[in-house]
């Protein structure tokens, strides 16, 4: 591929994060940050002091080329990484992560304290000859990432990543490389682009998924594919002895129960409502009445509970609601009766 096409990639990439850099952080919309990569690497700044991190802080941002240092946008996953990056001599490895970057001295710009924050994908270019072109990479990923967070790799000697700008797109260099969990650490040296560049997707139910390309169902932390959207099925309600509850569910859930005394109402508009001296003669319509609600267990297949009360004669309505993990929820009701105690004859 000739230099020219390679570089018109790169304005295509570059015009791509400018736009999507402007649109605001909602919804599913992917957003791009980090390097434009519009200029091809110039140095390799781990030669000297072998395999280092290299974390990004300040590039050009869109549409002006402005400096920019607040790192990632938003919160979220990165769902890509892209590199403009080259091997010499002999191939080279470049592992992508995140890192925090502070600054004992906001007004000295030559240091930065360092935290490795997250590790990507690990990628091995191959050498090249010194008249070829190095070409853009991406690589996909999932890594949550958290707003503010820098872009940085860790890459072997070989390995040029690096623009030689003016001076004011800083990137800062730690050798050995930065090890999550380690600590901070202070910088080994400063230096300029660092070309990488990624993709952020929101995360709405933090599953650690991107929402627009790796993860269909952004409102369910436990599904990644299709919604679930099939409620508990619940057989085999019934009570026994006025006491005694049995049912089936098809899947585990939380249940409760509602339990409603039956009663003589009246019709009076389109409500059923006590009888009294005055509407007695309106039409007769069942009234329910709650007396108790309880919870039960909510295993898998067969289950048992017991109402929590005794319950006197009458009429009665069960209504038992079974809710899943992802709020399915479905209901189910059941009648019974409790017959009057037969007076014993003298």
């Amino acid at each position: 591929m000739s230099k020219s096409i390679r570089r018109s990639a790169a304005l295509v990439l570059a015009g791509a994060a400018a736009m999507l850099l402007l649109l605001p952080a909602a919804g599913q919309a992917a957003t791009i940050f980090g390097s434009q990569l519009k200029n091809e690497p110039t140095e390799k700044s781990c030669e000297v002091v072998g395999t280092c991190t290299i974390v990004q802080r300040i590039v050009s941002a869109p549409p002006n080329g402005d400096p920019y240092s607040g790192g990632a946008p938003i919160s979220g996953v990165i769902t890509k990484f892209r590199t403009l990056a080259y091997a010499q001599e002999e191939s080279g490895q470049i592992t992508f992560r995140l890192a925090n970057l502070t600054l004992p001295d906001p007004n000295n710009l030559e240091s930065a304290l360092g935290t490795a924050a997250g590790t990507g994908p690990t990628i091995t270019l191959p050498a090249i000859g010194e008249t070829e072109d190095p070409s853009i990479t991406e690589v996909p990923a999932r890594l949550p990432v958290r707003a503010g967070q820098q872009l940085a790799v860790d890459i072997t000697p070989s390995i040029g990543i690096i623009y030689n700008s003016n001076g004011d797109k800083r990137s800062y260099l730690f050798a050995p490389p930065l090890v999550e969990g380690a600590g901070q650490r202070g910088s080994t040296e400063v230096v300029n682009e660092l070309l990488v560049q990624a993709t952020i997707e929101p995360d709405a139910d933090n599953d650690g998924f991107g929402d627009e390309t790796q993860d269909q169902c952004p409102t369910q932390a436990a599904t990644h594919g299709p919604c679930d959207t099939t409620p508990p099925g619940i057989t085999g309600l019934r009570v026994a002895k006025g006491k005694n509850i049995s049912y089936t569910l098809s899947e585990a859930a939380s249940v409760s129960f509602k339990l409603e005394k039956k009663s003589k109402g009246r019709k009076v508009g389109r409500k059923c409502v006590k009888q009294t001296k005055k509407n007695k003669a309106k039409k007769a319509c069942p009234l329910f009445k709650q007396v108790a609600s309880f919870g039960g267990p909510g295993n898998a297949g067969p289950n048992s509970a017991a109402i929590p009360r005794k319950l006197g004669p009458g009429s009665y309505r069960l209504t038992m609601t079974a809710r899943d993990a992802l709020g399915n929820t479905s209901t189910k009701t059941t009648t019974f009766k409790i017959a009057a105690k037969k007076k014993k004859k003298k």
